[in-house]
């Protein structure tokens, strides 16, 4: 089943039917389902599809050689003698003709090919543009992606027609492989799983929540057992370093100087690690909204929730888990403590909603800025927090997201209202929005009746996906 990637889909299908030659560049996280898009967008369509292996050039070169002369019913020919002759042999015996080239883990070739990306410049600049080949360069590798193939130092830097970032699923997508669930267990399950299309389709419908996380997590035969760890071989050089930053991060240690004393490493070595897991999506650098990038109140979290659950139920259990204590580890170290943990993933979801909805107009404002907020309260003489902050110009939107199980009452509103006040006085229209997980007492619900500023999303509200009715 084909769930999600609608927009993406249709945005390849449309470069599709435009006839023109295309050299599309294709990019994400690995497991985020970029060769299921692939393989479902070549569905019915002239294509050779080619995943490179960690080989050598000879040894690919070979291999996709087969590949071609089998897809033009070709025996009994020798191998091309370089990727020009092989994109030529392609380009000819395509006569015009439309033509999807898909080169899926494509570092894989350039990296042990230098000339590679040269090559492909000058047979687009001389031959290939002429044409109607759609040629598709798809790569997991995030940093050579980024740099080497989209860089304005790439070769083929201007030749390209197209892109896509694939990014995890946000809620409101992952949500679908979850039938069967309640509201609830639909939104814990989110915050286990995350946004990856491979993890999501693990979960099995006929188990309970907790039978899911136990059998896909804390089973040590278990696809999810070692799965961080075995992504951070496939994509770092000094995994157990990497690792030691994102269970720091994981402990609680969110500045840099605090992620650095916790792992031993100088904190300028350290903020590279940190760096590059922020390149490869498994972390994110967050500061105060309206604050620049600079600013010293930087924080690091751990942005895939896959990650995020196994680094602090599954990593920190190993031990017990391979004695066979998985029941054991489930009833007092994960369930007790889930209500808290899903606190940051709410705020997540939260933050996906009013994205969605200001996307749709559905908003007072259109905002162009969101994030979170925290400062100095100097009456109270701590630090204070709003959950999220939208701008649009001088109004403003402030939000308040709860995950209890008791109804939200008059009292978080009066200090989300205080806590705007604190992080700016002069502003125009403001607009409060209080998400809750168990619904909203009687004072919040008459307040919101009286003031059209105060609005109230409810768990019904945010699996809708439209503006929340009061």
């Amino acid at each position: 089943m084909f769930i999600g990637r609608k927009v993406e889909l249709e945005e390849l299908q449309k470069r599709y039917e435009q006839e023109a030659f295309q050299l599309f560049i294709l990019y994400g996280r690995r497991r985020v389902g970029k060769t299921t898009l692939l393989n479902e967008f070549c569905r019915d369509k002239e294509t050779i599809f080619y995943s490179a292996e960690q080989s050598n050039d000879k040894l690919n070169l070979e291999k996709f050689s087969r590949q071609v002369f089998a897809y033009y019913g070709e025996t009994a020919l020798e191998p091309f003698a370089g990727w020009e002759k092989a994109l030529t042999y392609i380009d000819s015996r395509q006569k015009g003709k439309r033509l999807i080239l898909v080169f899926d883990e494509f570092p894989y070739l350039a990296q042990k090919n230098k000339a590679l990306l040269s090559v492909l410049q000058h047979l687009i600049d001389h031959t290939l543009q002429y044409g109607r080949l759609f040629i598709v360069l798809c790569g997991s590798y995030m940093g050579f992606m980024e740099k080497e193939v989209l860089g304005s130092k790439s070769p083929v830097f201007g030749r390209r027609t197209g892109q896509l970032h694939m990014r995890s699923f946000d809620y409101k997508t992952a949500i679908q492989f979850f039938d069967g669930f309640s509201d609830e267990e639909k939104l814990m399950l989110y915050g286990a799983f995350g946004g990856t299309a491979l993890y999501l389709r693990l979960v099995q419908r006929e188990r309970s929540f907790a039978e899911n996380i136990r059998e896909l997590f804390l089973n040590v035969t278990a696809y999810l057992y070692e799965e961080p760890l075995l992504l951070l071989r496939q994509e770092v050089q000094e995994p157990g370093i990497y690792s030691a930053v994102i269970e720091a991060i994981a402990s609680g240690c969110s500045r840099s100087n605090e992620i650095a004393m916790k792992t031993g490493e100088e904190q300028a070595k350290c903020l590279k690690y940190i760096n590059t897991l922020c390149e490869l999506d498994i972390l994110y650098k967050e500061t105060p909204f309206g604050e620049k990038d600079s600013s010293r109140k930087t924080l690091y979290g751990i942005s895939d929730f896959m990650f995020r659950f196994w680094y602090r139920y599954v990593f920190s259990n190993r031990t017990l888990l391979e004695t066979g204590a998985q029941e054991a580890v489930w009833l007092r170290r994960i369930e007790p403590d889930y209500s808290h943990y899903m606190g940051l993933v709410f705020e997540r979801v939260c933050r996906d909603y009013l994205l969605r909805v200001n996307s749709d107009g559905g908003l007072p404002l259109l905002f162009t800025s969101i994030g979170r907020w925290w400062g100095n309260d100097p009456a109270e003489h701590r630090q204070v927090e709003i959950n999220l902050v939208a701008q649009d110009g001088k109004d403003y939107l402030f939000a308040e997201c709860k995950w209890r199980s008791e109804a939200l009452d008059l009292t978080v509103l009066k200090e989300l209202r205080r806590r705007a006040d604190l992080f700016c006085r002069e502003r125009g229209r403001s607009y409060y929005y209080l998400f809750s997980r168990a619904g909203f007492t009687k004072a919040v619900l008459e307040e919101a009746g009286r003031d059209e500023r105060v609005v109230l999303v409810s768990l019904r509200d945010l699996f809708a996906g439209v503006k929340a009715q009061v």
